[in-house]
């Protein structure tokens, strides 16, 4: 392989340039990184299915699939946001709060304005929570986890005191059977997940925007030099991140009948969990929303085959989180090694 001399003048430009396209070698060990994670996350899915099938009858048949599907459904909403914010390097882990607080606002416009305002009203409610934490992160610098977590516990509160601390009921039954309604035999919120997923995608890899993402989580200073504006789509992350989330939060909301204050709040493990499975770096700048998508699909189907074997819930959460953490250690050695270090 080639190598071009150094230019001390325009070691600036060249480091804004490998924030946006990255040199060719680097590209190549990712792509590499990339392609391996591509397959193994697929025979991973495949392998969980084959395994939980011979463990129970149940497993095979299509009214549980379809119940994945519903499970899945609010979880990939909130995961596909999620995956905006890491690639940026940063995390929400407000998204279950966020959720929450959307089921009662959402709920109780419902009840004085009818389906579509109360729609509208959540979704501009996530929105608004979003767009406080990007703020917070992007223009006064302060680190993800802590801005993240203050407005996990004001939207928590905040949820609470509507609600007085209990559900909101006399939801429009039209909303209600939404959550099980079914689109040549599709689930609704499955359709509605797979629309977020689309709109994803192209926003991610047909857009400036997108790349301007990649930009920022793979060297934010260089893509400052770059021209692009860095607090600006930093903060347009985190508002696509919780508008999203207040999507799950009306999925569920549609499912349980009422408006929850409390009934999200393992959201934000299990979308993080999804989205570090699916192959986006905790460091930013790296990973696909189709990965994210294989990933709620891998914590999903281990969810609803633990449940059909009897696992506790506890059991469970231990599980995610030791799953995420050995995906995390493993990430971290194979950007060691991809580095040189």
């Amino acid at each position: 392989m080639q190598t071009e001399t150094p230019r001390p003048e325009s070691s600036d430009t060249g480091s804004a340039s490998a924030a946006v396209g990255g040199s060719g070698s680097g590209f190549a060990r990712s792509s590499m990184h990339l392609g391996l994670r591509t397959i193994g996350l697929p025979a991973g899915v495949l392998a969980l299915i084959v395994i939980f099938a011979m463990q129970s009858s149940v497993f095979l048949t299509v009214a549980n699939f379809q119940n994945v599907g519903l499970q899945a459904a609010a979880l990939a909403m909130i995961a596909f946001g999620q995956c905006f914010v890491v690639l940026t390097a940063g995390f929400d882990l407000s998204v279950g709060a966020t959720a929450s607080l959307v089921s009662v606002v959402a709920a109780m416009a419902m009840q004085d304005f009818g389906i579509v305002p109360g729609v509208l009203v959540g979704v501009a409610a996530g929105a608004c929570v979003g767009l406080v934490n990007g703020l917070v992160v992007a223009r006064m610098d302060v680190a993800p986890f802590v801005a993240t977590l203050a407005m996990l516990s004001v939207a928590t509160g905040l949820g609470l005191m509507l609600s007085d601390g209990t559900p909101v009921g006399g939801l429009p039954s039209d909303f209600t059977a939404l959550a099980t309604q079914q689109v040549v035999g599709i689930p609704v919120p499955v359709v509605g997940a797979v629309v977020v997923f689309l709109a994803g995608l192209v926003t991610l890899h047909g857009t400036r925007v997108g790349r301007h993402i990649y930009a920022i989580g793979g060297n934010p200073d260089a893509a400052r030099l770059s021209g692009i504006r860095v607090a600006a789509i930093t903060t347009l992350t985190y508002v696509v991140c919780s508008a999203f989330s207040a999507l799950g939060g009306l999925v569920l909301t549609a499912r349980v009948g009422s408006g929850q204050p409390t009934f999200a709040g393992d959201l934000a493990l299990q979308s993080i969990t999804a989205v570090v499975i699916g192959g986006v770096s905790l460091a930013g700048g790296q990973g696909s929303i189709v990965g994210v998508a294989f990933g709620v699909l891998f914590v999903s189907i281990l969810a609803n085959g633990l449940n059909l074997l009897g696992v506790s819930s506890y059991t469970q959460m231990l599980v995610l989180g030791v799953a995420l953490v050995v995906v995390v250690v493993a990430d971290r050695r194979a950007r060691a090694r991809r580095s040189g270090r």
